[in-house]
């Protein structure tokens, strides 16, 4: 964490590296250290002493302990933060000390996520740092191409799902539904739906018209949601917990790729998948 200090804040930077927690010193040695975009750790920034600091991307990552969930704390990070980001102008990441031990390889990919928006002339895979236990992807892979929908009468009410996979001359379609649901959990249904269908690691091409899912996957929302413990940018919790976290460890054995489709329009294979979520919808309306 980083705390404020009145006094000779070089001295006691020296002296929190000595104490560094095991989830900073895993972060540290395991990612940060030999970051090809340079990592400081216990680094004094004005008053405060940020856990770690990359001044290329005027990025601060913090680790957060369980007394920063308690009123006090809470109270304090956010004042640290808004001095971080109003008065220094850096870019502050917050992560929990339990997503180091639950999901290193999720927090590192994220923080690659978010210095891949602040440097993006920096190309982090070809740098060669990936995080732990990742390789380069095996150059045989199939490539298969996966469209998924879903629709809910009454959001929540009757509801159901549909999905569409193809691979070279080969295509299945599948479908499912629930009688009490929404629609975003429809949609989320749909995804896992197809990638559990998968029986190998695969290149996946994934077209849906929902912003939801899109946007919560290609640009790293719903990893942050995770690393922060399910709480969303303005710290309200995130919605459909139980299936984000299936539909992300889903994604993780895949090399992903993301697109959005207009709905109700002229692609095919969304008006398809759409018929099918609406079919599935009626048996339980």
């Amino acid at each position: 964490m980083a705390y404020f200090y009145e006094g000779n804040n070089i001295s006691n930077a020296k002296e929190l590296r000595k104490e560094m927690t095991k989830e900073e010193r895993k972060l540290w040695f395991e990612f940060l250290r030999d970051h090809p975009l340079h990592f400081y750790r216990q680094r004094p920034i004005g008053s405060y002493i940020a856990d770690f600091y990359c001044p290329k991307a005027k990025l601060v990552i913090e680790l957060d302990g369980s007394q920063h969930y308690e009123d006090e704390g809470v109270e304090y990070d956010e004042k640290r933060t808004s001095y971080l980001e109003e008065t220094e102008h850096l870019r502050v990441i917050r992560l929990a000390n339990n997503d180091i031990n639950q999901n290193f390889v999720g927090v590192c990919e994220y923080i690659n996520l978010e210095l891949g928006k602040i440097c993006p002339s920096s190309d982090l895979a070809s740098l060669g740092h990936l995080p732990p236990g990742e390789g380069h992807k095996d150059q045989n892979m199939k490539t298969v191409t996966i469209y998924t929908d879903g629709a809910c009468s009454g959001n929540p009410g009757p509801g159901g799902w549909g999905a569409i996979l193809m691979y070279g001359p080969h295509k299945k379609e599948m479908s499912g539904g629930e009688k009490m649901t929404t629609n975003n959990r429809m949609e989320l249904m749909g995804v896992i739906s197809a990638l559990k269908a998968l029986k190998e690691p695969c290149i996946v091409e994934l077209w849906s018209d929902s912003k939801y899912v899109i946007d919560a996957l290609s640009k790293g929302w719903a990893v942050s949601w995770r690393a922060k413990g399910w709480r969303k940018a303005d710290k309200k919790p995130a919605l459909n917990v139980d299936l984000w976290e299936v539909l992300l460890g889903l994604t993780e054995m895949h090399e992903m790729r993301y697109h959005w489709v207009k709905g109700h329009a002229e692609n095919p294979y969304n008006n398809r998948c759409d018929e099918l979520a609406v079919m599935e919808r009626e048996k339980f309306a």
